[in-house]
C-alpha cells in the first residue's frame, strides 16, 4: 500500500482512463471518475466507488464535484485536443490539484507543457520509445525523457566481481549511479548501498544514468 493515500480524479473513462483508475484503486488510492458517457460510467461503477456522469468542460460542474480539493486530476478525454485543453484550463483555474494529461500527439503535448501541467504523456509514442530503448539496452526498467533521457536499468555483475563501488567510480567515469544491489541468492535489494560494498559475480545492480551511457558499462 502507498505511504500516502491520494485522492485522484479521472476525467474521461475510456480505455486509458479506466485502466489508470482501476490501477490506482488497487494501489490503495481514492478515485473519483467523471465521464459524459452513460455506458462508460456504468462500466466504471463496477470498479470505482464514486463515478459521475458530468460535463467537465463546465467549470461550475467541476467545482460542485470538489475537484479543487483533490491531490491529482488525470485528464483523458479522447482525441479532441480542444476539449482536453478546455478541461485542463478549467482544472487549473480551480487551483489545488496537480494535473496529468493524456495527450493525443506531440503537438498537443507541447501545448500542455506550455500550460505548465505537471505531466503530459502520449501513451503510444512513450511506449514505442521505451520499447526501442529496451531493445537497445537489455535490462532497462524505465526511461525518463524529461530529464535528458535518464534510464533505470538492471545489470548482472560479472567482470566487476570483487570490486567495490569506490573502485568502479561509476559516477565519475560514466555519470551513472548505483541505486540498489540484490546480492546473489538473495530476494531483497539493498537500496543506496555503501560505497565500500563489495560486488560478487551474480549480484544484480539497479543503476540510473543517461541512456547513452548504459552501453559503455561492462559489469
Amino acid at each position: 500500500m502507498p505511504e500516502k493515500k491520494l485522492e485522484i480524479g479521472i476525467i474521461g473513462l475510456g480505455k486509458f482512463g479506466l485502466r489508470m483508475a482501476t490501477a490506482l484503486v488497487s494501489l490503495g488510492h481514492t478515485v473519483v471518475g467523471i465521464d459524459m458517457s452513460e455506458t462508460r460510467v456504468q462500466l466504471a461503477e463496477e470498479a470505482l466507488d464514486s463515478v459521475y456522469r458530468a460535463d467537465a468542460t463546465n467549470i461550475s460542474v467541476l467545482r460542485s464535484l470538489h475537484i479543487q480539493d483533490l491531490d491529482w486530476v488525470v485528464i483523458s478525454v479522447g482525441q479532441s485536443v480542444e476539449q482536453s485543453l478546455n478541461v485542463t484550463l478549467n482544472v487549473q483555474e480551480l487551483g489545488g490539484p496537480r494535473i496529468l494529461v493524456k495527450a493525443s500527439n506531440e503537438e498537443h503535448r507541447k501545448i500542455l507543457q506550455r500550460l505548465r501541467v505537471d505531466r503530459a504523456l502520449v501513451p503510444e509514442t512513450d511506449a514505442a520509445v521505451m520499447a526501442a530503448h529496451q531493445l537497445t539496452y537489455p535490462g532497462m526498467l524505465d526511461l525518463i525523457p524529461k530529464y535528458g533521457g535518464i534510464a533505470i536499468q538492471e545489470l548482472r555483475v560479472d567482470h566487476w566481481d570483487g570490486k567495490t563501488l569506490v573502485d568502479l567510480n561509476l559516477m565519475q567515469r560514466f555519470n551513472v549511479m548505483v541505486m540498489g544491489i540484490r546480492p546473489v541468492g538473495e530476494r531483497s535489494f539493498i537500496f543506496v548501498p555503501p560505497a565500500r560494498t563489495v560486488l560478487h559475480r551474480g549480484d544484480t545492480l539497479v543503476v540510473a544514468g543517461r541512456a547513452d551511457s548504459m552501453g559503455d558499462l561492462q559489469p
